[in-house]
């Protein structure tokens, strides 16, 4: 059961990349898109693809599945992202690029991940969780920007929040049970607590319609 929601969430965040994918291929642009958002994802899902091998999903199929798809369309998104470069000019804040967050992540993995062992597995474990809570950042950033948020682009950033949503009910279930996650647990929720804005304007959205204003800038 525990499996199954932690993969749950992953499956929420591949739907996700799908419909971002779908995007950027009808439009033949990433306008509006974050490339450092996408890196962030693809570094995360390449780590993941190291140490679930060490874990309980590798008792379910679906969870290689899950990882091949995922790691493709992540591959695929960082693609097209670096052949339409061109139709962007908009990024983030220096403190907010790949080339900051990344290291970031990994310092804090080192310093805070689950067991006892200075070197472990479980860094690979906690680098994935920080690096995807920090990837969203940027994308964040940029819609604050833009004022407007496109309609693709809105649902692709309220599933992915959705996504770790899930997964917070995952380390929630885990600490019933006695298996404790803490410092993955509060990754998760400081990922939520910096899109809970968004999330609010785009439940919003999804309940009366109309246009998703993110920036009270002009």
């Amino acid at each position: 059961m525990e499996v199954w929601l932690f993969l749950l969430g992953y499956l929420v965040h591949f739907a996700a990349s799908c419909l971002l994918l779908f995007k950027i291929w009808k439009y033949k642009s990433i306008y509006g898109l974050s490339v450092d958002t996408q890196l962030s994802y693809l570094f995360a899902v390449i780590s993941r693809c190291i140490w679930s091998m060490e874990t309980r999903l590798v008792e379910t199929k679906l969870a290689y599945l899950e990882l091949v798809l995922s790691t493709a369309v992540a591959c695929g998104l960082c693609f097209l992202c670096y052949r339409l470069y061109h139709t962007t000019s908009k990024h983030a804040d220096s403190f907010l690029r790949v080339y900051v967050t990344a290291p970031i992540a990994l310092v804090l993995a080192l310093f805070f991940h689950p067991g006892d062992d200075w070197m472990s597995m479980q860094i690979l474990v906690s680098f994935t969780m920080f690096q995807e809570a920090m990837g969203l950042l940027p994308q964040l950033y940029l819609m604050r920007k833009m004022h407007e948020v496109e309609a693709m682009t809105s649902h692709y950033v309220g599933l992915i929040v959705v996504a770790r949503f899930i997964r917070m009910l995952f380390w929630g279930k885990m600490y019933i049970l006695g298996e404790n996650f803490l410092e993955l647990f509060f990754a998760d929720i400081c990922h939520t607590l910096l899109s809970a804005d968004y999330m609010y304007l785009w439940c919003r959205k999804l309940r009366d319609g109309g246009r998703l204003i993110y920036s009270q800038s002009v």
